[in-house]
């Protein structure tokens, strides 16, 4: 390799500034409400340089989304929710998921991340317009969920050596599209459009185990858009002592160093909580689930950071969609497979999903409209692409939540 080809040395790791720079961040982080962090968590996710870069593409998905010709219309608003025929689309090929995740990043305000492990990503559309009404991502169950545990009756045994967190999963993306959302109650039927017979038999045919129950979490507690759906069971709260974590830019190098400087500790947490997750899991390589807690654990450690002073304490509400009369069952290994029998109104599938939702996003809207209170704006952050963050709290702040 000649002068000319020789990369630039990388920049030395200086202890104390990087130090100082993850405090001041976790301090800024810390002061903020869960609105604020969770809008500024999504402020960050809007300036990477692959948003920038294809911010113009991106502004052309915008018109993927389905919208009532005329929202204040009330006859033909109302036919043409009777008219929507909802239906799940399973994303595959690396293109179709790149713009599965810009879409997602721009009509959520949470921030995504692609969980280790199994992840399905799912477009929810509507038959006759072609137009999307939502998007759901499926991943791999996260292991320890006190409330779930309880209900279900779970051992670790249960979940890792016999492997039935296989036959779970957790809904880490439920999202619509606005103003189908707070107008029409979308929120419900992305949610329930989540148990559909799709969704199941590609599980089946993708992994090879029966997929017994859907769970997933909100962000402000136990009052959430999964309330008073029939499909899910609110089965209480979180413990509420959720990490905060930094921002990239910060964690990135302290990551780097522990696994240059502290290379036997960062092997064993590795292989320990790939043991933690079960063999079955099929998790041999890459990213682990619930290691990056770990290593922000440690990062304290080393910098001296009482980790109970980045503790947020919201609390999430926690839901569970078990399909089967007898689930809880089959994943305590009470009972074999070939006993498991379907509640009827997941067998019912689409139809029974669709003749619920219609009922209450027609009652919802009609009684918005009568009140003049219907909210025709879109949930589009291609804005934010290239904002300041100040400009992004008065400009969103608001949505968060929506």
């Amino acid at each position: 390799m000649s002068f000319w080809d020789t990369e630039p040395a990388k920049p030395e790791f200086d202890f104390d500034t990087q130090k100082r720079d993850l405090i001041t961040n976790m301090d800024y982080l810390a002061s903020m409400t869960v609105e604020e962090q969770t809008l500024y968590k999504k402020w960050v996710e809007l300036q990477e340089e692959s948003m920038i870069k294809n911010k113009s593409q991106i502004a052309e998905l915008y018109d993927v989304q389905w919208t009532p010709t005329d929202i204040n219309n009330l006859e033909q608003t109302i036919k043409e929710i009777q008219e929507i025929e909802p239906y799940v689309e399973i994303v595959e090929g690396a293109r179709n998921s790149t713009k599965w995740t810009y879409i997602r990043k721009m009509i959520h305000t949470m921030g995504f991340v692609a969980n280790p492990g199994r992840n399905v990503k799912i477009n929810v559309k509507d038959r006759k317009t072609g137009k999307l009404l939502g998007q759901i991502s499926l991943a791999s169950d996260v292991t320890s969920l006190g409330v779930r545990d309880k209900y279900i009756g779970w051992t670790k045994d249960d979940k890792f050596k016999k492997g039935k967190l296989n036959h779970t999963t957790i809904a880490s993306t439920i999202v619509c599209t606005q103003p189908l959302g707070y107008n029409f109650l979308g929120g419900k039927l992305i949610a329930m459009m989540a148990t559909a017979p799709t969704i199941r038999d590609y599980w089946k045919k993708k992994y090879g185990q029966t997929l017994i129950a859907v769970g997933t979490t909100s962000l402000y507690g136990i009052h959430s858009q999964y309330n008073g759906i029939p499909h899910y069971k609110t089965l209480g709260e979180s413990a509420g002592k959720i990490s905060i974590k930094p921002d990239d830019k910060f964690y990135d190098p302290w990551h780097q160093w522990l696994k240059e400087n502290r290379s036997d500790w960062y092997t064993t947490a590795i292989t320990n909580e790939r043991i933690r997750n079960g063999e079955s899991m099929g998790v041999a390589s890459g990213p682990v689930s619930g290691i990056k807690q770990k290593i922000l654990s440690r990062i304290f450690k080393e910098c001296g950071i009482k980790q109970s002073q980045y503790h947020h304490g919201f609390k999430r509400g926690v839901y569970l969609a078990m399909m089967y009369d007898n689930g809880c069952e089959f994943l305590r290994d009470d009972i074999p497979e070939s006993d498991l029998v379907m509640k009827k109104k997941f067998a019912d599938g689409v139809d029974n999903i669709s003749k619920w939702w219609k009922k209450k996003a027609i009652r919802r809207y009609t009684k918005l409209h009568s009140e003049n209170r219907l909210k025709p704006e879109h949930l589009y952050y291609i804005d934010g692409i290239g904002m300041s963050w100040e400009q992004m709290k008065n400009n969103y702040l608001k949505e968060v939540g929506r």
